[in-house]
């Protein structure tokens, strides 16, 4: 694999970060990850414009700006032969200067059979503090919520969905939530911690176009069981239905109909 690293591309083993560096020390930077459909990467600008929201909240002022790492992930394409990909962008603190790497590699994406089937998830141990500068923006801090999947993982479980400290849902470790109830759509609201996701965004429009009700609100883990059906977002997994919580199923443990009509428009995009 070429990775793309402060202005050229170089091999994987080539690229190399200095271990006294604020990024690698203190996990101070930012990260994007997409994913390129036939060499488009979709929703391109978005994420770029999350990512330079994000860089002063953290202190880091980077000397290139969006239209260079656009030139540089569409070159990643290439350099590494992919259509399809996963594609991520990493900004930290360097030694003496603020650096940034881009990277395109091949993905094992989600089959027609793992969206039949659907997500497990349990509810994790771990909190989202959403008084945190760390809430709403995709820190290379990522620790609670790394730990969040391992703890799903050990327990045989797609996902983790954490709290929030006032016991609200926030998300899913690596997605956004969306419960089902009335023929609504309901997703806790960006003040509850949950990252601004991208393909969140997405899926708002759509329901829009659909002519789905969304109600941005806060949520307690019981509205989990008494929703009709719920689906997680993000930009790999794209809208992947969750059929059960803590070993319990949701309604009838199988994706429903608005997951799939969104999940199905969503395709239409991509």
């Amino acid at each position: 694999m070429k990775i793309w690293l402060n202005g050229k591309f170089v091999k994987e083993e080539e690229a190399k970060v200095d271990i006294t560096s604020s990024g690698f020390l203190y996990g101070q930077g930012v990260f994007e990850t997409m994913r390129a459909y036939n060499e488009r990467v979709f929703r391109l600008d978005s994420h770029l414009e999350r990512l330079f929201k994000a860089l002063p909240i953290l202190n880091l002022e980077l000397s290139v700006g969006p239209e260079v790492l656009k030139k540089a992930l569409k070159q990643a394409l290439k350099e590494n032969n992919l259509k399809d990909a996963y594609l991520r962008i990493t900004v930290w603190q360097g030694k003496d200067k603020v650096e940034a790497a881009v990277f395109a590699r091949a993905y094992n994406f989600l089959t027609k059979e793992d969206y039949h089937k659907g997500f497990k998830a349990i509810v994790s141990s771990f909190r989202q503090n959403e008084f945190s500068i760390f809430s709403g923006i995709k820190s290379a801090n990522y620790l609670p919520l790394l730990l969040a999947y391992q703890e799903a993982k050990k327990k045989n479980a797609d996902e983790a969905i954490l709290l929030n400290t006032r016991d609200f849902l926030v998300e899913a470790s690596r997605a956004n939530l969306f419960l089902v109830k009335d023929n609504c759509l309901l997703t806790p609201s960006l003040d509850c911690g949950c990252l601004p996701g991208i393909t969140r965004d997405t899926v708002l429009g759509l329901a829009a176009k659909e002519k789905i009700k969304v109600i941005e609100t806060k949520l307690k883990p019981e509205d989990v069981q008494r929703a009709e059906e719920a689906f997680l977002t993000n930009s790999l997994i794209e809208v992947m239905p969750l059929v059960a919580v803590e070993g319990r199923p949701i309604k009838k443990g199988v994706p429903g109909k608005i997951a799939e009509r969104i999940l199905k428009r969503y395709k239409g995009l991509t």
